[in-house]
């Protein structure tokens, strides 16, 4: 945009000086206004630049530095005062004040007319308005024909960066790195993002406590940021969210390289965000198509679709997985705060792309299936997943080794199962595997009937009754650990003389002898028999 230093080099400004305020010289002139009253300063927006004479100011100092005050607070750019008629030089005290708030304060021969002057200014705004009016349709234009190429986010990120000149980046809505493009050396917090693939938890949060992301998740509209150098953001930023549905799917960050970020820029990323929604639309569309087809041959493996077990076996080879070789489930149950359904699946559909294994990830009731090749670890896989997906509770639970394709029923009804068993007895455990179970298992499927008639079962009601110290779960501890005194004391992060304490308790509430190891097992069988049933 046209700037006050700008406009002293256009020829209507022939003879002008920049008397005082220099360091302000480069702010940009929204429009020119010619005052001829005393209070012109009441009728202006801010960004003006006021063409005036001293025959229009008031007549004493003190008023006429009010008077250039005001137009100061009001947000002027700037003041044109003639000489040579009225008054032949400004007063020191106009350019000490304009020297103060870095306002410029120009001198322009008398004989110089304001509507030349106004004329040149305001052709010049005009133009420079088209002309980025016509660079922000020729930036639109261009990334639009991206998505009629069916290109993708990183081609994306390359096109948006070369025609603005400033780095880009695009994230997903965690603010995980899907595509980005670098102009020139970059600051820490881009620095942590390269290496990291994401962007620095410290600076997400900062923006959070600053309201920045309650702003856009309010607005949908971008935001420009400042430097926040203890964050590592040592450059200024746009940050734009990408919404598809209404819903932000990611986010846009334009990077300024060593020069300020303009106007352009801020249309450029509402450009960038608008095609980058549509590429992510599209993917949606060809996921979900995929999570169609995959849900619909996990859907006829559980069903145990025995008409069509060939047809079955290829499209399962097709994504790597031989049913007839040893395979395992994982069934991801998530509530639904943590993100259910196409969203869900899509991230741990593109989670399992990136780590190269050989799985049919699906959906199939509500939740997203995982049939995973047995050469893959499944713990360790299913714990790698869940750090990845990062949601505050649920659980992933990992059927037995399976070798044969009409298995699949039972290694879904497995997983069912587990996480039925871990919601009631392992609370907090965000991976539970069939294997694990052992007699657990056994008990599940005894049933709560298998608590009638049982001695213990009173007992261990008495001491889940008990306030004065958690006597059940220290119990539960105990027996956990062989009635090693030692390793329960530290699992529950007590001393070894409270743990006796409760221990004594639990002996005389309960009338059992811990010492015997037939009653231990008897009262570990029970308790768990509680948990799950009780």
């Amino acid at each position: 945009m046209l700037t006050v230093a700008d406009a002293l080099q256009l020829d209507a400004f022939t003879g002008a000086e920049l008397v005082a305020g220099g360091n302000g010289a480069d702010q940009p002139i929204a429009w020119v206004y010619n005052t001829s009253v005393p209070d012109a300063y009441n009728w202006i927006n801010g960004g003006e630049l006021v063409l005036t004479t001293a025959a229009n100011m008031p007549p004493t100092l003190a008023a006429q530095l009010d008077h250039i005050r005001a137009f100061i607070n009001r947000g002027a750019v700037g003041l044109v005062v003639t000489v040579g008629r009225h008054i032949d030089r400004f007063p020191d005290e106009w350019c000490q004040l304009a020297e103060a708030h870095n306002f410029p304060l120009l001198s322009i021969p008398y004989a110089i007319r304001f509507v030349d002057v106004a004329r040149a200014v305001n052709e010049r705004i005009s133009q420079d308005s088209i002309a980025m009016v016509r660079r922000a349709l020729h930036i639109h234009q261009v990334l639009s024909q991206l998505v009629l190429d069916e290109r993708e986010l990183p081609e994306l990120a390359d096109e948006l960066a070369a025609l603005i000149g400033q780095s880009i980046s695009i994230e997903t809505d965690r603010f995980e790195a899907l595509a980005s493009a670098n102009i020139a050396e970059v600051d820490e917090a881009r620095r942590y993002t390269l290496e990291h693939g994401r962007t620095n938890p410290e600076l997400i949060a900062t923006l959070e406590r600053r309201g920045v992301l309650a702003q856009i998740r309010e607005t949908r509209g971008a935001v420009q940021l400042p430097r926040i150098p203890e964050v590592g953001l040592e450059m200024e930023r746009i940050l734009a969210p990408i919404v598809v549905h209404g819903d932000i799917y990611g986010y846009m960050w334009i990077i300024a390289d060593g020069k300020p970020l303009t106007d352009i820029d801020r249309m450029a990323i509402e450009s960038g965000s608008t095609v980058a929604a549509l590429m992510l639309l599209h993917q949606e569309a060809v996921q979900s198509a995929e999570a169609s087809l995959k849900g619909n041959l996990l859907a006829q493996l559980i069903e145990g679709d025995g008409e069509r077990q060939s047809v079955l076996h290829d499209q399962s080879m097709r994504y790597g997985v031989d049913l007839n070789a040893p395979y395992r489930m994982l069934l991801v149950d998530t509530p639904a705060e943590n993100g259910t359904g196409n969203r869900l699946y899509r991230r741990v559909n593109r989670f399992v792309t990136e780590q190269g294994w050989k799985a049919v990830a699906g959906q199939f009731a509500g939740q997203v299936v995982l049939l995973l090749d047995g050469n893959v670890n499944a713990v360790s896989a299913a714990e790698h997943l869940w750090h990845w997906l990062d949601v505050a509770s649920g659980c992933i639970g990992i059927s037995g080794e399976h070798t044969a394709q009409r298995d699949v029923a039972d290694a879904y009804n497995e997983c069912h199962e587990v996480l039925t068993i871990a919601r009631r007895i392992y609370a907090g455990r965000h991976v539970a595997s069939f294997d694990d179970l052992g007699y657990i298992h056994a008990l599940y499927h005894a049933g709560a009937a298998s608590l009638h008639g049982n001695p213990y079962v009173k007992p261990l009601r008495l001491l889940r009754k008990e306030t004065t110290a958690d006597l059940f779960n220290t119990l539960e501890v105990y027996l956990d650990h062989g009635g090693n005194g030692v390793a329960t004391a530290e699992a529950l992060h007590i001393h070894r003389s409270t743990l006796n304490y409760r221990l004594q308790r639990i002996t005389q509430i309960a009338a059992v002898d811990l010492t015997d190891p037939a009653t231990r097992l008897n009262m570990q069988v029970t308790l768990k028999q509680m948990r799950l049933f009780d």
